[in-house]
């Protein structure tokens, strides 16, 4: 069974406002100091830094992700007494706790990317849990339209720009969104290439560690296997 998480939509415990201290300092002083000319070119950026460039491979398949463009401190604008297991931070990049870093990587070891990150909140307080970055490294086409209960997706692709958009928000609803069992394969933890509105999506396996282990998680609920 397929598991489909929703992204939060507002600001809290599952999505910390703040800012990534330091982050673009890093990226310019990288970019001033060690990126090549040729490495400038092929990014666009003969001209100046653009920094969506390096936030985009928090969210899309194009490899790993460079120690000097990983943020390293997320700085919240109010405290938190809990946060979720899995939070989203600004630019969509996600975070895990250690409980839940440990249980994607005993399921999948060496698949994904983490690193530590610091969350630290106002009058000089840091929260008490250690978090780390996260870069999902499977990408995968198993959304089939086709096999969808009627009304709750639609296809709105142009050309050879491949688009779904969901319109399912209830438990119920996501009962009737198909997900290929053959293209998932033994994946547990990963982002679907062309499925626009769910964020990311978990093995039957992974979901239910995760509740065996009591962990506060955004909403996700069952799909259909197909």
């Amino acid at each position: 069974m397929t598991w489909g998480v929703i992204e939060p939509n507002g600001f809290g415990g599952y999505f910390p406002q703040g800012e990534h201290v330091a982050w673009k300092d890093t990226i310019e002083d990288y970019y001033n100091t060690q990126m090549t000319n040729a490495e400038k070119k092929d990014l666009g950026m003969e001209t100046g830094v653009n920094f969506f460039k390096f936030s985009e491979k928090f969210t899309k398949d194009l490899g790993p992700l460079e120690e000097y463009a990983q943020p390293r401190t997320l700085e919240t604008s109010k405290t938190h007494k809990e946060l979720a297991s899995l939070i989203l931070m600004k630019n969509r990049l996600i975070a895990v706790d250690e409980t839940l870093k440990g249980i994607i990587e005993e399921l999948e070891p060496g698949v994904h990317q983490f690193w530590p990150i610091e969350i630290t909140m106002p009058k000089d307080t840091s929260y008490p849990v250690q978090y780390y970055g996260m870069v999902i490294h499977n990408h995968l086409n198993s959304f089939r339209l086709e096999d969808c209960d009627p009304g709750l997706a639609v296809d709105d692709s142009i050309g050879d720009y491949i688009d779904y958009v969901v319109k399912a928000r209830s438990r119920s609803d996501f009962k009737g969104l198909a997900m290929s069992r053959e293209e998932i394969g033994n994946c547990h933890i990963w982002r679907e290439k062309y499925l626009r509105d769910l964020w990311i999506f978990f093995s039957d396996e992974l979901a239910a560690r995760i509740k065996a282990s009591g962990l506060k998680m955004p909403k996700h609920y069952p799909m259909k296997d197909v």
